[in-house]
């Protein structure tokens, strides 16, 4: 990291002791919100899929990247790791900014009021107590947010935070059997290890996993799957609904091989490779959306619907020459398409202002698109 960047790093810390005073960042923890469009601070951020490691807030984006917690500022296009130690090498413990992998998973974090959650555990002998730890914004102090479980899973560290709850699966393993996969919740703060899990949904059938899980208003949905037979045969994806204040769940999409995406008060999903229907929450009301050149990734900010084809690359349907991510309004108006620096670069489409990209090669290069330019002839990508 040059000075210039280390002394902007140190200046924006201390500035933010000196506003926080003696607050956590948490403020209280409100389960009980009811609103079906957005909440910002409270709601989990569905537009930034969680093993980016992303999280939007006030003027910028938090990231992490080869173990190290990294912050985008928005109006100056800057990035760099949330240390204020001079000269340090960002490698050991004693850096705020370096998470290690021997205690925590850095590649998967959630947000909820000027707070980030990520996934850590203590060993205490041949015991692992899984938690959620949360980082203060205000002075990037860890602490216990939630306790999960003891023990390891072969299932997941999948989590999300959703007004007020930690939401997090377990799966049954790896082996084809007749096995029932779960979801449970956790209120933050509750770090008690007598605690009894609340499962809220399961699934049951051959190699059963449930996995994929986002939130939209006062729901939660999640991606089931599960074999035919014992063989391996016939394997097969669904969506379910789950309402978070009366537990009630629903069928979603029966046929859940392509994108979903819920977007406040609708669901948008592949019909098949190349239709996408537009399903409405309060209605259940299913209408055709839009034709495109799929199958594609979904994802959708306040002003725009989002369609990348890295799936169907991944597929063999498309080649790897032809990656676009291609833009529509709301009414389902083809309005560009943006083309990744390297073909199989991850998106992660993030909010109204900024889209960023991964390079999943050894470089782990990150890179982001202004969206005000996305009409724009004069288009460049900033280098993170």
């Amino acid at each position: 990291m040059n000075k210039t960047v280390t002394k902007i790093a140190a200046l924006l810390f201390a500035f933010s002791i000196l506003l926080s005073g003696c607050s956590d960042g948490r403020g209280e923890v409100n389960t009980e919100q009811n609103s079906q469009a957005y909440v910002e601070d409270e709601d989990y951020q569905n537009f930034l899929y969680p093993m980016s490691a992303f999280v939007k807030v006030e003027n910028g984006y938090y990231f992490f990247n080869r173990l190290m917690l990294y912050y985008f500022d928005a109006q100056t296009k800057e990035t760099y790791p949330v240390c204020n130690k001079p000269n340090c090498d960002h490698t050991t413990s004693s850096c705020m900014a370096f998470f290690n992998i021997f205690n925590f998973y850095p590649f998967l974090m959630s947000y909820y009021k000027n707070t980030l959650y990520v996934w850590g555990w203590e060993e205490d002998g041949s015991v692992r107590h899984n938690y959620i730890y949360s980082v203060s914004l205000y002075d990037y102090k860890r602490k216990k947010a939630a306790f999960l479980y003891d023990g390891t899973n072969s299932g997941s560290y999948y989590f999300i935070v959703h007004r007020g709850y930690i939401y997090y699966v377990k799966n049954g393993g790896t082996d084809l059997k007749e096995q029932t996969a779960y979801l449970y919740r956790v209120k933050i703060g509750d770090t008690s290890k007598k605690r009894e899990e609340e499962p809220i949904y399961e699934f049951s059938g051959i190699g059963a996993s449930v996995w994929n899980v986002t939130a939209s208003g006062n729901n939660i949905i999640v991606n089931n799957s599960a074999y035919g037979d014992t063989e391996g045969n016939d394997y097969k994806n669904s969506y379910s609904i789950i309402d978070i204040h009366t537990l009630k769940s629903r069928e979603l999409v029966e046929n859940g091989n392509y994108s979903v995406f819920a977007d406040g008060n609708y669901v948008y999903y592949g019909k098949n490779e190349n239709t996408v229907y537009r399903i409405d929450l309060a209605t259940k009301e299913e209408t055709f959306f839009c034709d495109i050149d799929g199958p594609c990734y979904i994802s959708a900010d306040c002003n725009y619907v989002y369609f990348d084809n890295l799936q169907s690359i991944y597929a063999g349907k498309t080649d790897a020459d032809n990656r676009k991510i291609f833009v529509y309004d709301k009414n389902g108006k083809y309005i560009t398409y943006i083309v990744p620096q390297s073909p199989k670069d991850e998106c992660y489409f993030g909010g109204d202002d900024y889209m960023f990209f991964k390079d999943m090669g050894s470089n782990s290069k990150v890179y982001s698109f202004d969206k005000s330019l996305l009409t724009s002839t004069d288009r460049q990508f900033i280098d993170m």
